[in-house]
């Protein structure tokens, strides 16, 4: 490919990756994606897709397929030495389905190609040249990527406007940049199992086994699969017949591990990246943040990151909007992060509560939660995705009336820097995949009872 015919080159083919190319396409820039590995994913890897990473794929044109192949999960059941202790249910507007990772990634590919994109595989990154690291981003920059072709295609140097890393928690990237990756790794090891099974397990239910011992978590996926997620015994290795050891224990009864599709075992680590952009080059997804699976929120986060990233740049390089709104990426999408990290983190250390006085006051606290609605009310919102909010910059991005910023302290209120309301966005014609992804709305609401309201705004829109 010669010099100057893509705007974008991006580092990586996974969710985050293709979500990147996609939107970028979609929206009319030019795009180049690469990735080392010779063949897609085949394992499941990450499940979870919330409501909020389901709107942006609906925009993109693919929500139809990833309904049709996911499944529902209509509740947490939690247990405490196999007891019920708390539930928390989701209405149909907040459930997250789930899907292997690997469809996710087809659906998204299949889409890349309708959009005339393709993923160039068995290409590594070798290193950046030209990255400016004041941080500054100057008009008619580029950068120039060093890649290595394993199909004997040799090293070639490509120059591009602007690179997205998004190769993963291992991001070469990341390391080119020399951009920290703070944080920690958990003490303990965990254990996954992916498996069809002998007995009756809810379909539409993650369960939470949970004991002094360790938890056992048990997901449900499309075609009969069930995940079984557990904290390695200490001292011990993991296999299946651990793992249905583990189940015959602590977990649901009457349930055998029959036909495993994938078995890891790993280790979860809370990190995130000092800055998500030097110069020109960019961090989405993994490259820019891991975090504990706990909620099922780290795809989704990469998924997020992708759609805020690639309307912008799509915005700069069409001349719509100035340099500087891509300033805003790192700073929304890290506070983003920080958050998810933090709920995750929160809900890691109470599902392996290793003294019995700490999985009592767990276990009191989920009760609590539970008997006075708060976990639906509150917690469940959130990680639908439909509590996002980036904090505002300038004291004029708030509202003038004392009632309104009132009223946005609310629980669950609407306030600047929120998630537009879906159904009001369909609404308007402003979301959907028939809706233009460049277009801009300026939605006004008059106060009630003033005649006068709106003919003074247009004359001033207009002015």
């Amino acid at each position: 490919m010669a010099v100057g015919d893509a705007d974008v080159l991006v580092v990586g083919g996974g969710p985050t990756g293709l979500l990147t190319a996609c939107e970028l396409l979609r929206r009319g820039v030019r795009v180049r994606i690469v990735d080392r590995a010779r063949q897609p994913t085949g394992v499941p890897k990450a499940l979870s897709l919330w409501p909020r990473v389901r709107d942006i794929l609906a925009d993109l044109g693919v929500g139809d397929e990833v309904r049709d192949t996911s499944v529902p999960v209509r509740a947490f059941r939690y247990f405490s030495d196999r007891r019920p202790v708390a539930s928390l249910t989701f209405t149909e507007e907040l459930a997250a389905r789930q899907l292997p990772q690997y469809e996710t990634e087809r659906i998204l590919t299949e889409r890349l190609h309708a959009l005339g994109g393709k993923i160039e595989r068995g290409v590594r990154l070798l290193c950046l040249d030209d990255v400016d690291f004041s941080g500054r981003i100057e008009p008619g920059g580029t950068v120039t990527a060093v890649l290595e072709h394993e199909d004997g295609g040799g090293v070639e140097r490509f120059t591009v406007p602007f690179v997205v890393g998004a190769d993963g928690a291992g991001s070469a990237v990341r390391g080119q940049l020399g951009i920290g990756f703070e944080g920690s790794t958990y003490e303990m090891a965990f254990a996954l199992v992916d498996t069809y099974i002998e007995g009756h397990l809810p379909p539409d239910e993650i369960s939470y086994y949970q004991t002094t011992n360790g938890t056992l978590v048990v997901v449900p996926q499309p075609r009969g699969v069930f995940r079984f997620l557990s904290v390695m015994p200490d001292g011990g290795e993991m296999s299946r017949e651990a793992m249905q050891q583990i189940i015959d224990t602590r977990g649901p009864h009457g349930v055998r591990i029959t036909e495993p599709v994938w078995e890891t075992v790993f280790r979860v680590h809370a990190r995130r990246a000092t800055d998500f952009r030097r110069g020109r080059v960019f961090l989405a997804g993994d490259a820019a943040h891991v975090h504990s699976p706990a909620g099922g929120q780290g795809m989704n986060n990469g998924l997020q990151d992708a759609q805020n990233l690639s309307w912008k740049l799509a915005a700069v390089l069409q001349g719509r909007s100035p340099l500087p709104l891509l300033d805003s990426y790192g700073t929304e999408r890290a506070e983003a992060t920080r958050r998810i990290v933090r709920d995750t983190d929160l809900h890691t250390r109470a599902l392996t509560a290793r003294t019995a006085r700490r999985a009592a006051v767990r276990d009191t606290a989920f009760r609590l939660l539970d008997r006075s609605g708060a976990a639906a009310a509150l917690y469940a919102p959130v990680m639908a995705g439909r509590r996002l909010a980036y904090t505002p910059e300038r004291a004029t991005q708030q509202p003038s009336d004392r009632r309104c910023r009132a009223r946005n302290r609310l629980p669950g209120a609407v306030g600047p820097g929120s998630v537009f309301p879906r159904p009001l966005a369909l609404a308007l014609g402003t979301a959907g995949p028939d809706a233009d992804p460049a277009a801009w709305t300026l939605v006004l609401r008059p106060p009630a009872g003033d005649a006068l309201w709106a003919p003074r705004a247009e004359r001033a829109l207009t002015a």
